[in-house]
């Protein structure tokens, strides 16, 4: 039973495809608000892991999580920036 057993763990260790083709995708959303006085940003973080993606398909993914936008309201003014990069 345990040449069984080493031999399926074997199997399982030296079958592993190190090179999964996954991509881990960090986004980076930071938020400014400003006024006529002072600003203040706040930024945070995400890793979503993502496989089976052709190299087309990840730089799309990168495109659509990628942006700015402005809002303002009265003296306010709210700068939103979100960047998505993926590394292998």
């Amino acid at each position: 039973m345990r040449k069984v057993f080493f031999t399926l763990l074997a199997g399982l260790l030296f079958s592993c495809n190190k090179d999964s083709g996954c991509y881990d995708c960090k986004t980076t959303i930071t938020v400014t608000i400003k006024n006529s006085e002072e600003s203040f940003s706040h930024s945070g973080s995400d890793v979503q892991v993502k496989c089976d993606l052709s190299e087309d398909e990840i730089r799309e993914y990168e495109r659509n999580n990628t942006g700015a936008s402005s809002y303002t309201n009265g003296s306010l003014r709210f700068d939103t920036v979100m960047v998505t990069v993926c590394t292998k």
